[in-house]
């Protein structure tokens, strides 16, 4: 177990280092989906503690990449309560969006 403060300190490190934002949706031919494989969501995916944490570390959330396909017809319903919940944990931070 770490400390709350040292996790935090990594998760920061880790997506500061990333020379791109996080490109946060997967696509497949007829699907979207959200990429739990980019930071800072593969850091909610470890265990509870660190989901928690990530989750409480608004700064991880503040830089976000949107790539939009030729159709938007499946995204409605999903990308905007994506987009919301994202926000909603970047908490007081500016938020970067790059679309």
């Amino acid at each position: 177990m770490l400390p709350v403060e040292l996790l935090q300190h990594v998760f920061l490190l880790v997506v500061n280092d990333v020379s791109d934002y996080p490109s946060v949706f997967s696509y497949g031919d007829t699907t979207i989906s959200a990429n739990v494989g980019s930071s800072p969501l593969v850091f909610t995916r470890v265990c509870r503690f660190w989901r928690v944490i990530a989750h409480s570390t608004t700064a991880v959330w503040s830089r976000l990449q949107v790539s939009l396909p030729g159709r938007v017809e499946p995204l409605k319903p999903f990308l905007p309560s994506f987009l919301q919940s994202w926000l909603a944990r970047s908490g007081n931070q500016p938020l970067t969006l790059r679309i």
